[in-house]
C-alpha cells in the first residue's frame, strides 16, 4: 500500500517539476538594454559636445590646438581628450590603426579617410547618420556629410578604433 502511494507521489512530483521546468523555460526572456546601442549614443553625444568647443577653430597646417588644427591634428587631439587614446600625428599613420570597417557599417567614433583632389589624404571622425567631423581648409572645424558628392567620390576607407 505504501509503495503504491510513494509511486503515485513520485509520479505526481515528477509531473509537477517537469511542468514547471517546461513553462519556466518557455517564458519570455527580457533582455537588458543593448549596451552597444547605449555606447554608440554616448560616443556620439561626447563627440557632438566636443564639436561645440571646436566651433570657429580655423584650419592650420600642422596645428594641433583650438587656435588652429589640420585634419589629423584635430583627430589626434579629440581621441586623446575624449577616449585617452594616443593616435599617430599624421593621416598616413592613422590609417594603419584599428581595424577596417565597411562604409555601410560606420559607428560613432570611426575614422573616415578620403583622398580628395589636390590633397594627399584627409581624415575625419564619423558622428552618425552620414555626418563626420573634420577640418576644412575653408571652414575650419566643421561637420560634413559623407554622402555629399565631393566626399562620397573621395572616400577611401574607414577604421574602427573604439570597440
Amino acid at each position: 500500500m505504501y509503495k503504491s502511494i510513494n509511486l503515485r507521489i513520485r509520479i505526481l512530483l515528477t509531473a509537477v517539476i517537469t511542468f514547471l521546468l517546461i513553462t519556466g523555460c518557455a517564458s519570455s526572456y527580457h533582455k537588458g538594454p543593448d549596451l552597444s546601442e547605449t555606447y554608440r549614443i554616448d560616443v556620439e553625444q561626447m563627440l557632438r559636445e566636443e564639436m561645440k568647443l571646436w566651433k570657429d577653430t580655423p584650419h592650420r597646417m600642422g596645428g594641433t590646438s583650438s587656435s588652429g588644427a589640420d585634419c589629423s591634428g584635430f583627430v589626434m587631439i579629440v581621441y586623446d581628450k575624449l577616449f585617452g587614446i594616443k593616435l599617430p600625428r599624421n593621416t598616413e599613420n592613422q590609417v594603419t590603426v584599428g581595424v577596417f570597417t565597411d562604409k555601410n557599417d560606420l559607428k560613432p567614433g570611426d575614422l573616415v579617410f578620403f583622398k580628395p583632389p589636390r590633397i594627399k589624404r584627409h581624415v575625419g571622425i564619423y558622428l552618425s547618420n552620414g555626418e563626420f567631423a573634420h577640418t576644412s581648409s575653408l571652414k575650419g572645424v566643421t561637420i560634413s556629410r559623407i554622402d555629399d558628392p565631393y566626399w562620397n567620390k573621395s572616400y577611401w576607407t574607414s577604421r574602427r578604433i573604439l570597440r
